[in-house]
C-alpha cells in the first residue's frame, strides 16, 4: 500500500514499506537483466513459435526447424555449409549421427550455437 507525505517543503512523497521498496528494487534488477539480455542478442536468429514447438515436441528436427526459419533449401544451407545436400536430408531424417565438424558447419552457416541443433 502507498502513502503519501509532504517533506517541510510542501513537496509531495510516498512512503513504502520496506517490503514494498525492496520489490520495487528486485523489479528494476530484472527488468535491468532483460533490457541487457535484449540487447546482447539483437540481431540473433530467431525460431518462430510454430517451428520451435515441432522441434521441442520431437515432430521436426531442430537442424530442419533452423533451416525453415533461416529461408533455406536443403541443397542452399549445405552449399553455405560446405556439405553434400544428401548429409543435410539424412540429418534432417535422422539417418545419420553427424560428426561434430559438420553440426559446426551447418550451425554457422545458419548462425546459431551448435546446442541449438542436437536433438
Amino acid at each position: 500500500m502507498m502513502n503519501e507525505a509532504l517533506n517541510l517543503q510542501g513537496e509531495k512523497m510516498v512512503v513504502l514499506t520496506e517490503a514494498e521498496y525492496r520489490a520495487l528494487i528486485e523489479d528494476a534488477g530484472d527488468i535491468a537483466l532483460a533490457d541487457q539480455a535484449r540487447a546482447e542478442s539483437a540481431g540473433a536468429p530467431v525460431l518462430p513459435a510454430k517451428l520451435l514447438a515441432a522441434s521441442l515436441d520431437g515432430t521436426m528436427h531442430p537442424l530442419t526447424a533452423w533451416r525453415k526459419a533461416a529461408g533455406l533449401t536443403q541443397a542452399a544451407l549445405a552449399h553455405k555449409a560446405g556439405i553434400r545436400t544428401s548429409t543435410v536430408c539424412n540429418i534432417e531424417n535422422g539417418k545419420i549421427d553427424p560428426r561434430l565438424s559438420t553440426v559446426k558447419a551447418l550451425a554457422d552457416a545458419l548462425g546459431v550455437d551448435v546446442d541449438d541443433l542436437v536433438a
